[in-house]
């Protein structure tokens, strides 16, 4: 579906180097990293909206980095819609069609039949600013689809929207893209709530692609610091928190570190086992979530894990607990030359 290679893509004194990037035909894709990584410069490079100084972009088998936006067969989505407030849904829908000289019968007919598709055929005579934000975005997903594009670029589409309303529109998503053969590249900060319904994920950092795979394995154990760092993986800390002298870093899943009280066994002999102060207590059904603040070599580190229910109903902020961690979860990570 797309190629990028080799490419260069300059934005005032930014730099996005994409020596290699492709995705696949149905693929969908998470872009993620801190602000200012390259995501949306990615998006818009794509798009065709920002041109390459130099490489290659190629769309299902052709070269594209000369074409025009509206010659990409591609849909964008930002993450506040830029839906026209004075026009209905419906001319809304129509707009891209109307700027390609397709008809007016026609273009609404087209437009009419993909919001009835995205379970919008009740709002094509509204405006934008009387639809909630769920409607909003199937009316924005409608647009950038409308005209035959089958490959969809997302800015943070669900940043707005409330949890409930997040969910419901990621499940019509998925069910959007396997019924209409699409391939998605969305850019989000919300990975773990993103990543049920997407195949893999790019990590990007200071315009450079640092990762690209799975998103529970690149949290898990991403392959070096400056990866974990634009991940912002919960459990990034100094080897000498658990190998005292020794220098570099490393991290461990959250879900392998096991919070319990002060005084409680750690219960294996061979485990680490860190003392610090709880800083949050979060319930999570049979779990809670705890993060301690633990002194350590270089600063205090912050450590995530999991407590049993009974315990974390007494846990609060501010006491003492412990945290274990077995050495076969610890993983080091290898010097990329980020090691301050």
């Amino acid at each position: 579906m797309l190629r990028c290679e080799d490419c260069r893509v300059r934005a005032g004194d930014f730099l996005l180097r994409l020596d290699r990037f492709a995705l696949a035909r149905g693929e969908h894709c998470l872009v993620i990293g801190p602000s200012g990584a390259g995501k949306s410069l990615l998006l818009r490079t794509i798009a065709g909206l920002a041109r390459p100084e130099t490489g290659s972009i190629r769309l299902r088998g052709d070269e594209a980095a000369a074409l025009p936006p509206e010659s990409r067969r591609i849909g964008l989505v930002f993450q506040h819609y830029s839906l026209f407030p004075h026009l209905s849904v419906l001319d809304n829908v129509a707009f891209g069609l109307a700027m390609r000289g397709v008809g007016r019968r026609e273009r609404r007919r087209e437009a009419g039949a993909m919001l009835e598709r995205l379970g919008c055929a009740g709002l094509p005579d509204r405006r934008p600013g009387t639809l909630s934000g769920g409607e909003q975005q199937r009316v924005a997903i409608a647009r950038a689809l409308v005209a035959g594009a089958d490959l969809l670029l997302l800015d943070e589409p669900f940043a707005a929207l409330d949890p409930g309303i997040r969910a419901v529109c990621r499940s019509e998503l998925t069910e959007l893209r396997r019924s209409l053969d699409l391939t998605v590249l969305e850019v989000t900060h919300a990975p773990d709530e993103a990543a049920a319904g997407a195949d893999r994920a790019v990590v990007l950092d200071r315009g450079e692609l640092v990762a690209d795979g799975a998103y529970a394995d690149l949290a898990a154990y991403p392959p070096d610091l400056r990866a974990a760092r634009a991940l912002g993986v919960p459990n990034l800390f100094r080897v000498g928190l658990v190998e005292p002298g020794a220098g570099g870093w490393c991290t461990v899943p959250a879900a392998r570190v096991v919070i319990v009280g002060p005084a409680d066994d750690p219960g294996s002999p061979e485990a680490f086992v860190l003392t610090g102060i709880v800083e949050t207590v979060e319930p999570l059904g049979p779990v809670s979530r705890v993060r301690l603040r633990i002194a350590g070599p270089g600063g205090p580190a912050a450590l995530t894990g999991f407590a049993r229910p009974d315990l974390g109903e007494v846990l609060f902020s501010g006491m003492r607990a412990q945290a274990v961690l077995r050495a076969a979860d610890i993983r080091r990570l290898p010097d990329d030359g980020e090691s301050g």
